[in-house]
């Protein structure tokens, strides 16, 4: 069945408080659970151990389950080893239409990935590779950015109990969820809010499949061959 497009290449109109960035980002930096609201849904973010252990309680989820860290070009340069420098030409190409996920080989060498915990380490990563989101919302791709310049990586999920699927409202939130966490913010509906209750693509630049199909990955899939067939990947 073919899937809607959601949001497909509609610039964000979210206003940003700087003020409140920052201390969202010190909540973090002192080891705060936080619930933002990002383009996919509302969706817990953290960064210390504490922050990790507590989301995983929040939203009854196993440690078998990874949880996926939240960065940007910049942060992929960092984390992680793309199985070819073009790609990152392709995710910049296409997150400026849509919000996806990206699986990439773990970089051993990352600043950033070395001052997690092991246990968070563990949590964010699996078999040599992690997963990363990208374009969330311009609140969170400030926040991402403040964080790297203080070389902080943030780690999240969505902000809701697992596998109850993802909260485009915050009147959706459940209040075991709010009950958790050191902060939250009321920002209205997530952009990508949609009748069919996707979430967000995740694409594994490894091997070129998806881990999942969500919002707008038929226009992914279509983007990346694409740019493979142009560029011989």
């Amino acid at each position: 069945m073919r899937t809607m497009e959601v949001a497909l290449g509609v610039p964000d109109d979210e206003v940003v408080d700087d003020a409140e960035v920052d201390h969202v980002l010190g909540v973090i930096r002192g080891g705060g659970l936080t619930l933002l609201k990002a383009n996919i849904g509302y969706g817990l973010i953290g960064h210390t151990e504490r922050s990790i252990r507590r989301m995983y309680e929040v939203k009854g989820r196993p440690l078998t389950n990874p949880c996926i860290t939240i960065g940007s070009i910049d942060v992929l340069r960092d984390l992680v080893i793309m199985e070819d420098p073009r790609l990152l030409d392709w995710i910049a190409e296409v997150s400026e239409m849509t919000t996806l996920a990206v699986i990439n080989r773990l970089n051993p060498d990352s600043r950033l990935f070395a001052k997690l915990t092991p246990h968070v380490r563990r949590q964010c990563s699996e078999n040599g590779t992690v997963a990363t989101f990208i374009r969330t919302g311009a609140f969170i791709e400030q926040l991402v950015e403040k964080a790297l310049a203080e070389d902080i990586l943030l780690v999240g999920s969505s902000g809701n109990i697992s596998s109850t699927g993802n909260r485009y409202t915050f009147a959706d939130v459940q209040p075991q969820v709010l009950e958790g966490v050191d902060f939250w913010h009321e920002k209205g509906d997530a952009k990508y809010l949609n009748d069919q209750k996707l979430a967000t693509s995740i694409v594994n630049l490894t091997n070129f499949t998806f881990r999942r199909k969500g919002v707008n990955h038929e226009y992914i899939a279509a983007s990346l061959d694409a740019f493979r067939s142009r560029t011989g990947l």
